[in-house]
Order: structure tokens, then C-alpha cells, then sequence
């Protein structure tokens, strides 16, 4: 399937991070997987997506994959033609991935 980053939320922090770093061969492998047609990670059920990515993206289910570090990667799935495409929507560390996701500490 088709793989692509979104421009705002995806690909400027993907963008920095190190090539040789575990974080991005991690995310490199994961594209690999998704253009094989593999689905990686965990399901969200929709209503434990934030309103963010429902309201910009509009997918047909969301995933979440967990990296080194804590850090964390949600993409989508778009059927689109009958074509799916997959929308790496957002990669961030655990602490951003606690104020999207709406988590309080305990």
C-alpha cells in the first residue's frame, strides 16, 4: 500500500530525527511493513482516537506502534477507490503522546 507522512505533524519531527538512531529504523521498518501490505501495531478503537486526527484525517481505522524510548507512532488507514493508503499521522515521546491522547498522571 501506499505509505505517507503528514506534513505537519509527521514529517518535521521524523525528519530530524538520527538516521542511525533506533527510533527511525524503527519507523523506517515500519513503512516497509505497511507497503508490504502489513498492518504493525495496536487498533484504537475510534472512540479513544483524539478528536485531532478524526477531524484532520478522517481515517478508516487508527494504530498506534510502540517505539524505543517510549515514544510512539499513530498512523491511519485510508480506504480510498477501494486503494488503501496508510497516514503516518504523528511520532512523539511518551509525554506528548500523554497530553494528545488526553491522559492524565495517576
Amino acid at each position: 500500500m501506499e505509505v505517507a507522512g503528514d506534513p505537519d505533524d509527521f514529517m518535521p519531527v521524523f525528519s530530524s530525527l538520527d538516521k542511525k538512531g533506533q527510533i527511525f529504523k524503527d519507523i523506517d521498518k515500519v513503512i516497509k511493513e505497511l507497503k508490504k501490505d502489513k498492518i504493525v501495531g495496536t487498533h484504537l478503537q475510534r472512540d479513544k482516537v483524539p478528536k485531532h486526527y478524526i477531524k484532520k484525517h478522517d481515517c478508516n481505522a487508527y494504530y498506534k506502534v510502540v517505539l524505543p524510548e517510549n515514544w510512539r507512532l499513530i498512523y491511519g488507514i485510508l480506504s480510498i477507490n477501494e486503494e488503501k493508503r496508510a497516514l503516518l499521522m504523528e511520532v512523539f515521546d511518551h509525554v506528548d503522546y500523554n497530553i494528545r491522547f488526553s491522559f492524565k498522571k495517576k
